[in-house]
């Protein structure tokens, strides 16, 4: 017969089994597993992110590690897909106003009020209305001057425009060079643009001694080597052999500046310095690129969609090619930038290098405690170190500006 104990429900708790206990724990364990390695990915973007957008060499670094490991094609797909997630960030966040010149101005550039130069200057530029008022600030299109060490009379002018009525964060920041005071020349990267030509000259990529006392400013280039192979020639040596219908920046023996396509000045290229070449001149003689002619253009230029919206550069004549503009942008697509360069007053336009770590206006000055020459960006917010073209050697190509 049984025992009482043996009839009464147990109260010893059933064994673990393997079907219900460790599954549970191990999925605990996976899930903060997971955790963390989001949260370690999250950081990890985060920081590099920062760090592309503040450290001048890091963006570029990243671009050729990426480049060397997956391929040109599909960086400039990431390259596309993270322009059009921060643009989408920005339509969101934005309240529909716009910086204003000043704004954007370093402290030690606003030292010339509008009033302290006359309207009269000659080769100051006219002041422009502003291409879209919905999206203008007070100060767009007013031509200021900027204070340079070559001498107290106006030589270098500042000027903004919201080139985009559909984003009025897009900047386009414009300035004209008095060529009659002022010349341009061009530099050698020491290793960009990568030459097809056997040589053991030197490219030291720095402004050179003797061109330093009357350094005014520099601006950075145009596209790598391997971003459509646009010609180059400087210092009396062909580094990249010229393409017919590439736009052509050149100067000529008397310090002429032109800018159009290398057909048209391929008659006079014995009379060249040097020369520098862009994918297809945005506009020519106040004639638009077909590419661009369209809102919706796709694939212009060397490398971006020309509906990418990211930080552009570009250079353009005036009709009477006494003023050369140099435009650097925030936000803005081809057409933008193209449309607002000849809005400013160019009628020949060639777009530069593209992209956050690239396009840089610089003026220099004498460091106030050492005295030695230092480079401050025109814009806040451009990445550059202090002697940028100077102790430090440029990788790529880029232009410089000397007092006559």
């Amino acid at each position: 017969m049984p025992s009482l104990r043996s009839l009464l429900p147990s109260t010893t708790p059933p064994a673990a089994t393997a079907g219900w206990v460790t599954p549970a724990r191990n999925e605990r364990r996976r899930s903060r597993a997971l955790f963390g390695v989001a949260a370690f990915g999250a950081v990890t973007l985060m920081a590099t992110w920062t760090a592309v957008r503040t450290v001048p060499w890091f963006g570029p670094l990243v671009a050729d590690t990426l480049r060397a490991v997956i391929g040109s094609e599909r960086v400039t797909e990431l390259e596309e897909a993270v322009a059009a997630l921060e643009d989408d960030v920005k339509q969101v966040a934005s309240d529909g106003t716009g910086r204003t010149l000043s704004d954007a101005t370093p402290a030690a550039l606003l030292v010339l009020p509008a009033e302290a130069t006359p309207r009269t200057v000659e080769h100051r530029p006219h002041d422009v209305t502003p291409p879209y008022a919905k999206v203008s600030t007070r100060e767009d299109g007013v031509w200021l001057p900027v204070k340079t060490r070559a001498s107290d009379a106006p030589s270098l002018y500042r000027t903004m425009l919201h080139p985009d009525p559909a984003r009025a964060y897009a900047e386009l920041f414009v300035f004209a060079l008095d060529l009659s005071k002022l010349d341009v020349r061009a530099a050698a990267g020491s290793v960009e643009p990568k030459s097809d030509r056997r040589s053991t000259s030197e490219r030291p990529g720095v402004v050179p001694e003797a061109d330093r006392a009357k350094l005014v400013a520099a601006f950075n280039g145009g596209f790598k080597a391997e971003h459509g192979r646009f010609g180059m020639m400087v210092d009396g040596r062909e580094l990249l052999a010229p393409k017919p219908q590439s736009c052509t920046v050149a100067a000529t023996r008397d310090g002429t500046l032109r800018i159009g396509t290398w057909a048209a000045l391929e008659s006079g290229a014995s009379d060249l310095v040097w020369w520098r070449q862009t994918p297809g001149c945005m506009f020519e003689n106040g004639v638009l690129h077909p590419g661009l002619r369209s809102p919706d253009t796709k694939n212009w230029g060397a490398t971006l969609d020309g509906n990418t919206v990211i930080r552009r550069s570009a250079v353009g004549l005036s009709g009477d090619g006494k003023t050369l503009f140099v435009g650097i942008s925030n936000s803005t697509t081809a057409r933008a930038m193209a449309f607002g360069m000849k809005h400013a007053g160019a009628v020949t336009v060639a777009q530069l290098d593209v992209n956050f770590s690239f396009p840089r206006f610089l003026v220099y000055q004498p460091d106030p405690e050492t005295g030695e020459l230092t480079a401050l960006g025109a814009v806040k917010g451009l990445l550059y170190e202090p002697d940028e073209y100077l102790r430090r050697a440029s990788t790529r190509d880029f232009f410089y500006v000397t007092a006559r």
